[in-house]
């Protein structure tokens, strides 16, 4: 059991602090959440003293990457680096049948990490290029226990038969578009979720506007001269009729618009608990990317602009959004990701609250479990942060941790900087040799 006294609790289920309460932690839930004069202590209890700290609910990763079975380690440490950073749960977009291992291990506690919901192996064309493969695929995926239909570039044709059979058995599908569906059509099908804003930035091209035959390129970037925001409207109005999720990741075109340059940008602090392998290769990325014909500077810009926009567009006009940085990717170290989103959300128009709705609620409602976590309530999970400062006032203020729960397990930020040095520590080792 565990005790936070003298608490201001975020309940995330309002915009209010609750000042000076006690939150109770039995096992794996919360137990009691009231005024710390009402709220009985229970003997033995573990307490932590949060008077003057913010206590919230932990946070999700929507589009996150947890590695594979050929290197356990690197995927044990990409884990811990969710959860140091408070996300304490992780939509894994990887697809791997190692995943459901992984996720049975997290639940039981026998591995240190966020609780994990796990995408299918991408669906592309080699699985899933007929109508009856993509059915057959998505039944087969439903059977073996992922959670969702991972979707990469379908052919059109199999697209249709794939989300009627997935609504049929009651599996999620989302991730990208496949070329050829468009936003309209993957609306209709009302995919689960469209992860990227993948597509909106074709449909805010008019039907008769000139592309000189040019390829939409990278997100629309290509096309990113020809946008009408006019349309924004009509892109939302179909969104919200469709119920689907948006996971917007605007990290990932960010950093890569961003004219900072790779070399500066590898030298982030976090930069050190990733592999020399996975860092050299986002260096080489973004060069190749500032080469690209459709990624200059003026198109990359306005692909930002207008991504912004319409994220704050969606989501006031009631759209459902879910927090998700496409960790590691680009420039985006797991756990450390979601912070630079969360600023990245908030240049775009929302208010620290609202983002952080979009990381604890949302998250648990999109699951179809509102009950079961995203809140500071009785019965919830105990996946918790504790914090120096107020989030609201400014969500940088998520980084400023005394410690982290997850599923009732309290990790002090001393424990966590020190696994933190172990894993760059190791790195450091795997470059340098013996």
């Amino acid at each position: 059991m565990v005790a936070f006294t003298g608490v201001n609790v975020l309940p995330m289920d309002r915009e209010v602090v609750l000042e000076d309460h006690t939150v109770i932690v039995e096992d794996d839930r919360i137990t009691a959440v009231g005024p710390a004069d009402e709220v009985e202590i229970p003997e033995g209890a573990q307490r932590i003293d949060g008077a003057g700290r913010w206590l919230m609910p932990g946070l999700a990763e929507m589009h996150g990457h947890v590695p594979g079975p050929d290197d356990p380690g690197y995927a044990e440490d990409v884990l811990f680096l969710y959860v140091s950073n408070g996300v304490t749960t992780v939509r894994n977009m990887a697809g791997h049948a190692y995943h459901l291992e992984l996720r049975e291990r997290l639940a039981d506690g026998d591995l240190l990490g966020p609780t994990l919901f796990t995408a299918s192996p991408w669906l592309n064309p080699d699985k899933a290029g007929t109508s009856e493969a993509a059915e057959q695929a998505v039944r087969e995926y439903e059977a073996a226990g992922f959670d969702l239909v991972k979707l990469g570039n379908v052919p059109p044709e199999a697209y249709g038969p794939m989300a009627e059979t997935a609504h049929a058995i009651g599996m999620p599908f989302g991730g990208h578009i496949p070329d050829g569906v468009g936003l309209g059509r993957a609306l209709e099908a009302r995919q689960t979720s469209i992860d990227h804003l993948d597509r909106y930035a074709e449909f805010l091209v008019p039907d008769d506007a000139d592309t000189g035959g040019g390829d939409p390129g990278f997100f629309g970037s290509g096309w990113a001269g020809l946008i009408d925001t006019d349309r924004i409207p009509e892109a939302v109005r179909r969104t919200l009729e469709a119920g689907t999720w948006n996971v917007p990741t605007l990290s990932l075109v960010e950093h890569l618009a961003s004219p900072e340059s790779p070399e500066a940008m590898i030298a982030w602090p976090e930069m050190r608990y990733m592999p020399q392998e996975v860092r050299d290769s986002w260096v080489r990325s973004k060069h190749e990317f500032a080469a690209r014909e459709d990624f200059q500077p003026e198109a990359a810009q306005r692909l930002v602009e207008v991504r912004r926009q319409l994220l704050k567009a969606l989501h006031d006009g009631g759209a459902p959004i879910a927090l998700g940085s496409d960790a590691p990717q680009f420039f985006n170290v797991p756990g450390f990701s979601i912070h630079h989103e969360m600023e990245m959300m908030v240049a775009a128009g929302l208010t620290p609250y609202e983002v952080l709705v979009t990381g604890t609620r949302n998250p648990a409602a999109y699951f179809g479990t509102p009950d079961a976590f995203g809140t500071v309530e009785p019965g919830r999970r105990a996946d918790l942060i504790l914090l120096e400062a107020n989030p609201l006032e400014d969500v940088a203020n998520v980084q400023r941790r005394v410690g982290v729960m997850v599923r009732g397990q309290w990790l002090p930020e001393e424990m966590i900087q020190a696994r933190l040095e172990e894993i760059a520590a190791e790195i450091v080792a795997d470059v340098t040799g013996p």
